[in-house]
């Protein structure tokens, strides 16, 4: 039955993966000057929605609660940004909750992979900036301080979904799969 459990575990690993290189050309889509930009950031943020779930699960045993607490965000920030992109009083919410799920992901990261541990807290860092900024509704020039998460978000993308690609069962060392503990 485990035999089963880890096909099962490096097929989700290599979803999950596949999806976040789906999501990371969908955002660099996004940035393009072509037609159907904003079909490109719905993608992004739904392709993405599986690789939250799987490190959310991964991560597990390293804080539950956070690590709980940092996927709902992930999913929550995800779904909101996909279907409501146009909404302006929405914005600070889903950038909100994409700031606490990139803290809790950096921090579940530390000792297992401290460079994309480092990249996911300076990319919760920018997105936290961004968030204050976009709330406080502050003028162009010190709003586009804002924008340094966009280059880190493409960047943590690439790097989280090459990382699960190259190694399926990614953090294996960091909790068994939810469905591993009712094989056993």
């Amino acid at each position: 039955m485990r035999d089963v459990t880890g096909r099962w575990s490096s097929a989700a690993g290599r979803a999950a993966g596949a999806l976040a290189l789906a999501s990371g050309f969908a955002y660099l889509a996004y940035l393009l000057p072509i037609e159907g930009r904003d079909r490109a950031i719905m993608a992004w943020n739904l392709l993405i929605i599986p690789t939250t779930l799987y490190l959310g699960g991964r991560m597990a045993s390293r804080g539950r609660v956070l690590a709980a607490a940092s996927m709902a965000a992930g999913v929550a920030a995800a779904l909101l940004w996909a279907i409501a992109y146009d909404s302006p009083g929405l914005e600070p919410w889903w950038i909100g909750l994409a700031a606490g799920w990139w803290v809790g992901v950096g921090w579940l990261l530390r000792t297992a992979n401290r460079p994309l541990a480092r990249l996911t807290l300076l990319l919760g860092l920018a997105t936290t900036v961004d968030f204050v900024l976009t709330a406080l509704n502050v003028p162009w020039p010190i709003y586009a301080l804002g924008g340094f998460k966009i280059p880190l978000t493409i960047v943590w993308t690439f790097w989280i979904g090459l990382s699960i690609v190259r190694d399926p069962r990614w953090g294996e060392g960091f909790a068994a799969l939810p469905t591993d503990a009712c094989v056993r």
